[in-house]
């Protein structure tokens, strides 16, 4: 159940991140979201020692990257993350 939780958690989460235009209902264990600039955001994310799937190279998917659900401090930390790449830009 706290699977669940915390995917919706990072779910909204990321849905109110600047620069993120689109995070794609799941059932998984992973969310698929569409970035403004998904280059900046896999970088930033690898910068931090988050990784992260690239599926830019998936036709249709040129802006998307899929996250996974981790524990709460993890999924945080992926949010925070991406606040101050926006914030830095």
């Amino acid at each position: 159940m706290q699977a669940r939780g915390e995917r919706e958690r990072l779910r909204v989460g990321l849905q109110a991140a600047p620069g993120v235009h689109g995070v794609y209902p799941s059932q998984g264990n992973f969310l698929l979201v569409r970035f403004d600039d998904a280059p900046r955001a896999f970088d930033g994310l690898l910068d931090a020692g988050i990784v992260v799937r690239d599926m830019r190279a998936t036709p249709g998917l040129e802006d998307a990257l899929r996250i996974s659900i981790g524990t709460p401090e993890q999924n945080q930390r992926v949010l925070a993350t991406l606040a101050r790449q926006r914030q830095a830009a």
